[in-house]
């Protein structure tokens, strides 16, 4: 055998297979037979074979970054892939965007869309697959996950410091006379894992505490799209004596918010202040002029990016980007109105 290190087509030839069922193998795909797995695996044993290592070593200089990411639904993802295109555009490395939708907690299908063409690095925007299943690809190619707070030695995380930004919302409306400041949280992580909301609606409940608003605290749980969100907000009206004011989870989910209230006869601000959370373009657009946190989502996309190249480069070890969130005052908050 040579001293040389073996590669994966090595283990393909050793194993009779070709270099994509290896690679079926290594991220544990669907639709591998136990009799494949078996000689593979063996394969892998007897070459000794290093999957991190030769992984890389394999990946032909494609010069593309894959950057995985939830159907495009919500502008904040779209801010996140214009970051990225103005990062690379300038050099040689372009970028291969591959949506995802049915994702498992043991499969993301949108990132080993990217492993099997052969990209050089990939981002992928707030995933809810468990935090080994990200740790055991990323020690196959270099990973950068957006959006989520998991800590690994093996991929790099940009984040926004979401506790902080609820933080600042909750404050914005207490200090303006806003005691019943209800959360919609779009809290739906997966197993395993930290997500954004997560720490929003955890930041939220500390500020309510902190603020002796304890008795007001409450947290309705929904999707994040607007339809979503609108009908939470709905059946939470329909209830009657509605709270003076909603802190939701993101700007798409608050325009639905903006539609129950409208619906339900009320005015914003003057009935109910409406914050949410993101600042994408339309949360300015006078039609909503919508109350918000700012987390950059463009500036969040250029580091993803800056990242992914370092780790091209051969860097290892893990690092750690936060966006620090900025209240962006717009005209859907205002004073709490008195009875």
């Amino acid at each position: 055998m040579s001293s040389s290190r073996p590669t994966i087509s090595d283990v393909a030839a050793a194993a009779g297979v070709s270099r994509a069922a290896v690679s079926k193998v290594l991220r544990d795909a669907y639709g591998v037979s136990p009799r494949m797995r078996e000689r593979v695996e063996r394969a892998i044993a007897e070459l000794g074979y290093r999957p991190r290592e030769a992984a890389r070593a394999m990946r032909t200089a494609t010069r593309t970054i894959g950057v995985a990411v939830p159907l495009l639904r919500g502008q904040f993802f779209a801010d996140i892939l214009d970051g990225v295109y103005e990062e690379l555009d300038t050099g040689p490395y372009r970028m291969l965007v591959s949506p995802f939708d049915h994702e498992t907690s043991e499969r993301n299908p949108g990132m080993e869309s990217l492993w099997d063409r052969e990209v050089e690095a990939v981002i992928v925007v707030s995933p809810k697959v468990r935090a080994s299943w990200l740790d055991s690809f990323a020690q196959r190619l270099p990973t950068v996950v957006v959006a989520r707070h998991d800590a690994s030695d093996h991929y790099d995380r940009v984040v926004n410091d979401d506790r902080a930004g609820a933080t600042l919302a909750v404050e914005h409306l207490a200090t303006l006379g806003h005691r019943w400041i209800t959360h919609l949280s779009h809290n739906v992580s997966g197993p395993g894992m930290l997500s954004p909301h997560a720490v929003r609606e955890s930041g939220y409940r500390e500020a309510m505490q902190r603020l002796g608003l304890d008795a007001y605290l409450s947290v309705v749980t929904c999707g994040g799209s607007e339809a979503e969100t609108y009908r939470a907000t709905a059946a939470l009206l329909d209830r009657g004596d509605p709270p003076t004011a909603l802190f939701v989870g993101s700007d798409q989910g608050a325009f639905g918010s903006l539609r129950a209230l409208s619906e339900h006869g009320l005015r914003v601000p003057d009935d109910v202040s409406v914050v949410g959370y993101d600042d994408t373009q339309f949360a300015s657009h006078p039609r909503f002029s919508l109350t918000t946190i700012a987390q950059y989502g463009t500036a969040m996309g250029r580091v993803a990016a800056d990242l992914a190249l370092e780790r091209i480069k051969a860097r290892t070890e893990a690092r750690e980007w936060v966006s620090q969130p900025a209240l962006i005052e717009r005209e859907s908050t205002g004073p709490v109105r008195l009875l």
